[in-house]
């Protein structure tokens, strides 16, 4: 089966709003998340989401996500990638001081 390119099968205000849906359940879950967006995603993803969450809620948010892009997938057709990762993977290095 050929795919179609993602400009070719969707509605950008249709994608929004799954792209919000997914947002949405994110900030519920972690009200602190730390949320990136791109449209159009990655290579054929039609779009792609980072989340950046409290170590500890990791696994609950990636699980609760991941079920909500599987299920707009099987039903809509768009495919909503999610990434997330623990805050303090993105937290910046702290130099030590040298004395």
């Amino acid at each position: 089966m050929k795919r179609m390119t993602p400009a070719k099968r969707y509605s950008r205000r249709r994608l929004e709003r799954f792209v919000a849906e997914v947002v949405s359940l994110a900030k519920d879950l972690c009200p602190e998340a730390e949320i990136r967006i791109k449209i159009p995603g990655y290579e054929e993803l039609d779009a792609f989401i980072e989340v950046v969450v409290p170590d500890e809620m990791v696994e609950e948010v990636d699980d609760r996500l991941h079920e909500l892009t599987a299920r707009i997938f099987d039903e809509e057709n768009y495919w909503v990638g999610v990434h997330v990762v623990e805050r303090s993977l993105r937290q910046p290095k702290e130099s030590k001081a040298t004395e």
